[in-house]
């Protein structure tokens, strides 16, 4: 980030009292005030809980011109699209507005109601789930079918197993727009596509669950 934008967001924050008032804690999640260049980012604030390894972060893109709130779920990151505005008092009134209930909603991830869409793809019957391990190739069962998180794009995280000493994962994805279910690993990181998780439904996904997902897991962790 060049120092005239630095400066000048910065200035801003000043002007319109930025982040001065909120609170040191939101639904268990902690606040951190940062203020600081990132890379093409100027990163104001976080909200963070640990234990269930979900964050929030506000701040200015540079490359976009744009202030914007990105949200983790473990080692998914994503933006809300609500959030995306060039006007900085437009920003502090979407986050007056909208702040505590998208936090309340990370807090309660586990205990949301199944979209129809999923419930219609009988995700809430599907059998399969119940044998899914709690750990698996050394990596933890951190989002299951029974709680699936909705990302962006039309995508639902239905399966995570994640490692977080290591930042990495294997994601199971199911999309609404293109009626398919895909996956995803990150390696350190580094987000790898696997086609061998392709599928249009579960009866079609279930052996390719079998056959590859230990193999899946083997692989990122080797």
């Amino acid at each position: 980030m060049n120092d005239d934008t630095k400066n000048k967001i910065a200035a801003q924050a000043v002007e319109i009292h930025f982040a001065e008032d909120l609170p040191d804690e939101i639904e268990g999640f902690k606040l951190e005030k940062i203020f600081a260049p990132d890379e093409d980012k100027f990163i104001f604030f976080t909200y963070a809980d640990e234990k269930i390894h979900c964050a929030l972060t506000t701040y200015f893109h540079e490359e976009t011109s744009e202030f914007k709130v990105r949200q983790k779920i473990g080692l998914t990151e994503f933006c809300l699209t609500n959030f995306f505005t060039e006007d900085f008092k437009t920003f502090q009134t979407l986050l007056a507005a909208h702040l505590f209930d998208v936090i309340k909603n990370l807090r309660g991830l586990k205990n949301k109601k199944l979209n129809d869409f999923l419930r219609e793809k009988k995700i809430d019957t599907w059998n399969y789930k119940k044998i899914l391990p709690a750990t698996l190739e050394g990596f933890e069962l951190f989002i299951s079918p029974d709680a699936p998180v909705e990302v962006t794009n039309g995508s639902f995280i239905i399966v995570n197993y994640t490692d977080f000493a290591t930042n990495s994962d294997f994601v199971l994805y199911y999309n609404i727009y293109t009626d398919e279910f895909s996956g995803e690993s990150r390696i350190n990181g580094a987000p790898h596509v696997s086609y061998a998780f392709d599928a249009k439904t579960l009866k079609d996904l279930e052996p390719k669950l079998k056959k590859n997902l230990v193999a899946e897991l083997s692989a990122i962790r080797q």
